[in-house]
């Protein structure tokens, strides 16, 4: 059964590079491709950590320890969870968003892959649970994502996404409204991917 699970884990880190190949290859095709703004969008950086952490995981651990496997597979969960429901909630809709994204990799990096990394992790969880207070880390990416985000717009003009944009309507204060709700739905979010893994051990 595992064998089948990290075939499956190869699987998925291939659709997601592909679907990252569709969606640059997509933007090229309207001349807007750049790839440093490209790589700057939140849903092309959480893949990426995703496809490492599955191939890792698929190819059996790659010598990594168990307890900083559970850690990266559990903060992958927690930045796919993110790009979904923020993708979901706040981008989806948008006409500018509809115009640029590849309907194939909208599918592949906002639901498929956001959907199996949680199956993944109640599929075959972790031999031990992760401590709560430990597990907070995982913000640590999510949060510089966002500092060097608004540092870097401030400096360019250029924002990946038009809720971090103080230009936008709210300014600053919608910019830390939205911020603020984020960070808070993450914690809750650790609390649930935490409460997931078994109790073998709280130590971490």
């Amino acid at each position: 059964m595992l064998g089948v699970l990290n075939g499956a884990r190869l699987l998925m880190a291939v659709a997601s590079v592909f679907a990252i190949y569709l969606q640059a290859d997509y933007l090229s095709s309207k001349g807007r491709f750049e790839l440093g703004g490209f790589l700057s969008f939140f849903t092309i950086q959480a893949n990426l950590i995703a496809v490492a952490v599955l191939v890792i995981e698929g190819l059996g651990g790659c010598g990594f320890s168990q307890r900083w496997r559970a850690a990266m597979r559990g903060a992958v969960v927690l930045y796919l969870s993110i790009t979904g429901l923020v993708y979901a909630v706040l981008l989806s809709q948008l006409p500018i968003v509809k115009e640029i994204v590849h309907p194939v990799s909208d599918g592949v990096h906002h639901l498929l892959i956001p959907l199996w990394v949680v199956f993944d992790w109640v599929a075959d969880p972790p031999g031990e649970r992760p401590s709560y207070r430990r597990s907070l880390s995982w913000l640590a990416y999510p949060l510089a994502f966002l500092f060097v985000s608004l540092i870097r717009g401030a400096w360019t003009g250029w924002y990946p996404y038009p809720f971090l944009d103080p230009r936008q309507r709210g300014g600053w204060i919608g910019v830390a409204m939205v911020s603020i709700f984020i960070l808070l739905v993450s914690c809750v979010m650790i609390w649930g991917i935490v409460r997931m893994a078994p109790k073998t051990s709280e130590k971490s």
